[in-house]
């Protein structure tokens, strides 16, 4: 299958699709400039300034990876290479979202929640509301106190950052 088969399908049989000789050319200016990209958000991983411009810089580089791969599909004239595509634009998406859910909150995961097993529940069931209803007050203040402790150790840690990073 050649270039403009895999690009064009049945349109291929067009005359001016047919002297279209220039277009390899233009896939490789592509490459290299989609290789000069790169190189520009790695740096910018490297050197910050904040953890949001790396994480930025890192997602930019899993798209021109994804160009990158798409273009070399295209010059090889297969479509075998696009599902590779695919799985890093999947993998990005899921990076990033967990990464900007770690840069806001801290953590990945959400432990805020007041969760009680199933000891705790029968031996609260078991006593009278009133000792019950304050002993889930006690739980939820305490829930409360280590979410207020979170956030100020996510605060520290991105004045942290900030500092080295002006450093």
């Amino acid at each position: 299958m050649s270039i403009m088969e895999s690009l064009f399908g049945e349109a291929a049989d067009n005359q001016f699709l047919q002297n279209l000789h220039v277009l390899p050319v233009f896939l490789d200016i592509a490459m290299v400039i989609c290789c000069f990209n790169l190189l520009c958000y790695l740096y910018r991983v490297v050197k910050g300034p904040a953890l949001a411009d790396r994480a930025v810089a890192m997602d930019s580089c899993g798209v021109t990876v994804m160009s990158l791969i798409v273009i070399y599909s295209i010059r090889q004239g297969t479509n075998l290479y696009m599902s590779c595509a695919l799985v890093i634009a999947i993998l990005g998406f899921i990076g990033m979202v967990g990464l900007s859910k770690y840069i806001q909150s801290g953590n990945i995961v959400d432990t805020g929640n007041i969760v009680l097993n199933l000891e705790e529940a029968e031996y609260l069931k078991d006593k009278e509301n009133a000792e019950a209803g304050e002993e889930l007050q006690r739980k939820a203040e305490e829930a409360r106190q280590k979410t207020a402790e979170n956030i100020v150790d996510v605060v520290k840690r991105q004045q942290n950052q900030q500092d080295r990073d002006n450093n």
